[in-house]
């Protein structure tokens, strides 16, 4: 059900806005007819392509006077038994070997939604075929390329190289200059990742971790930042540079250490 043209699973976010906004959801029917759904997807690419997935991902849209949320926040308890469904309704789901262009046959290794919109795409090496992390970032610079629309900057959030020992991300592609971070939690004071326990690969924290539910959620409603940082050239001339900034592991790690300490003990 994946749309090329959208660059959305249709399926899964009619689903998700049906079932968690089935009031809201009538009363655009009650205006658009049996064109809504068709419609409602469009408007949900302009705004995207207009203000951002972040963007639209925190703060919803709103069609034809009828407002929209495109997620819903982990409550901070479980009192609420209505905020806690609405939680519950999120569909957080993964598409491999995905064809996202329109032009070739192309295709991601995994990529992973929420509600049925890109967050993450990811390219994954095995050292057991010859190949590792640093294939994985060239495939991102050389065949991958930022014009198309699943890959254009804002519109999917983080870019996730990876292979049995190692992790990067970027969240901007731009060819060959495309810059990536190292996103290991660091092994005894030095770069990469601690010897995993036994059966697991030293990436395991990735799936287990930081791609499990709260986690993701998490991550998209209080870790990345868009920043706009205005500069002036030596003629005076002012430009504005746009940034995601998605945490590294250890400022990810530290951060959320420390908030459950201060819940805990006190600060």
């Amino acid at each position: 059900a994946y749309d090329k043209k959208l660059c959305m699973d249709t399926e899964l976010v009619l689903s998700f806005i049906q079932n968690t906004q089935s009031d809201a959801w009538s009363r655009l029917v009650e205006q658009l007819g049996d064109e809504t759904a068709d419609k409602f997807l469009m408007r949900l690419d302009e705004e995207i392509a207009s203000r951002g997935l972040l963007s639209v991902l925190r703060e919803g849209i709103t069609d034809h006077g009828v407002r929209f949320r495109l997620v819903f926040w982990k409550p901070q308890n479980d009192m609420n038994p209505e905020v806690v469904a609405d939680y519950a309704g999120n569909i957080l789901s993964v598409v491999r070997q995905l064809k996202y262009s329109e032009q070739n046959e192309n295709s991601i290794d995994m990529v992973l939604f929420v509600n049925g919109l890109p967050v993450f795409t990811v390219e994954l090496k095995n050292q057991f075929t010859g190949q590792n992390v640093i294939n994985a970032i060239n495939q991102y610079r050389t065949d991958r390329d930022q014009r198309e629309k699943l890959l254009l900057f804002r519109r999917c959030l983080t870019h996730f190289a990876a292979d049995t020992d190692q992790v990067y991300m970027t969240t901007r592609l731009s060819g060959l200059t495309t810059y990536f971070l190292p996103f290991n939690k660091g092994d005894k004071g030095s770069a990469g990742n601690p010897q995993a326990p036994s059966g697991k690969y030293k990436t395991h924290y990735l799936w287990e971790e930081v791609w499990a539910k709260d986690s993701v959620f998490d991550l998209l409603g209080n870790f990345i930042q868009e920043v706009t940082e205005e500069k002036e050239d030596k003629n005076g001339k002012k430009k504005k540079n746009e940034f995601l900034i998605f945490p590294r592991y250890h400022q990810l790690d530290t951060v959320r250490r420390i908030v459950d300490d201060a819940q805990k003990n006190g600060s």
